[in-house]
């Protein structure tokens, strides 16, 4: 199948992704910190995913901080980093409330954000926040408010109209992405002129099934953030005896939580097979295994944003992430990135470089 693409330029960016924006392996106070390596080293952006509390009986307890928050204090330590969400679960929140926040950290953070927004599929997250999918606003409508108030349209009270503030300083508002793996929401992401983003957590089978319906209702892929797994050694052999026991242990987990029982949308118990988990749904391996990988996601569909879920949600050893990240950096990301490519989401759009008030 011929994938229709767009771009303009062979340059690709890369950024993290989790719940610590892809650093969970790290103490959750030292994040902002780390995100001043993450930038010197020369990646994009960090992705931070919208999570709510863990069972008490897990046998691995991760921390799981405010993505709002969390955005804001990596935005505040650095200086060009963009922080995006992957995703928000935007019917959870209260869209006044939700676009005031979203325009006061691209304000504060000079024109910096990237906003993922998914549906509220969580059935344990709608019990805990009160949200009934049957009855409560459902994404499209969340957006459109949220979108109407940046645009300047007054909150009507009493038939008095109030301004709504502060306005994004991205115009007309932050790049918007949509977590979608349903057939229903690709078409309705790429009709609104929204790139998906898609998450590391997919099977190779449900990417390719993404990427290419929403190339077939008219998206352009090369804005697409495309999430994987990744792992970078020495040598292939190297990445292997490094990895190979977190690959298990990722693998068991996926399997525990019933990911695998929403079928293709996501993947199949059969992709939950480790040894199939390594080669297909993460990329791992010396630096020329891994760049082969990308190169392939870049020829095959044009991608041109891949963030890395380089902690395997935080089942990796922090030295283990740090000599990655490194490795990934120096070796690999210079193949695919070009000098100069200045401060640009995923989707290439320039962002302004000081804040402007108003």
């Amino acid at each position: 199948m011929t994938i229709p693409s767009t771009t303009t330029t062979s340059t690709m960016r890369f950024g993290l992704s989790g719940s610590l924006g892809g650093l969970e392996a790290h103490n959750h106070a030292a994040i902002p910190e780390r995100a001043r390596e993450i930038e010197r080293l020369g990646f994009a952006g960090m992705w931070f995913n919208e999570e709510h509390f863990g069972r008490t009986d897990a046998s691995h307890q991760r921390h799981i901080l405010s993505p709002i928050v969390l955005a804001m204090a990596v935005a505040a330590a650095t200086t060009q980093l963009r922080v995006g969400f992957s995703v928000l679960l935007v019917p959870l929140h209260h869209p006044l409330r939700l676009a005031e926040e979203i325009a006061t950290l691209d304000v504060l953070s000079g024109g910096r954000v990237d906003l993922g927004v998914s549906r509220a599929n969580n059935g344990r997250y709608g019990v805990a926040f009160g949200y009934d999918r049957q009855t409560g606003p459902d994404l499209e409508r969340c957006l459109d408010t949220m979108i109407g108030y940046w645009a300047g349209k007054p909150l009507t009270i009493d038939d008095i109209d109030y301004t709504v503030s502060p306005a994004p300083i991205q115009q007309p508002h932050p790049p918007i992405y949509v977590g979608a793996y349903s057939e229903s929401t690709i078409e309705w992401a790429a009709r609104c002129g929204y790139p998906t983003i898609q998450h590391g957590i997919q099977s190779a089978a449900s990417l390719h099934r993404c990427l290419t319906s929403y190339a077939g209702h008219g998206g352009d892929l090369s804005q697409v953030p495309v999430g994987r797994f990744c792992y970078v050694g020495e040598s292939d052999a190297q990445a292997r005896k490094d990895i190979w026991p977190i690959v298990v242990r990722q693998a068991e987990r996926l399997h525990g939580i019933g990911i695998w029982r929403r079928g293709d949308q996501v993947m199949t118990e059969a992709d939950l097979d480790p040894e199939r988990f390594y080669h297909e749904t993460a990329i791992i391996g010396g630096p020329d295994t891994v760049a082969a990988r990308i190169a392939h996601l870049r020829d095959t569909y044009g991608i041109r944003y891949v963030n890395l879920l380089s902690s395997f949600f935080g089942l990796m050893p922090e030295q283990l992430l740090r000599s990655s990240l490194e490795l990934f950096a120096r070796e690999v990301m210079p193949r695919f990135v070009s000098t100069g490519a200045g401060l640009q989401s995923a989707t290439g759009q320039a962002a302004p470089a000081t804040p402007d008030l108003r």
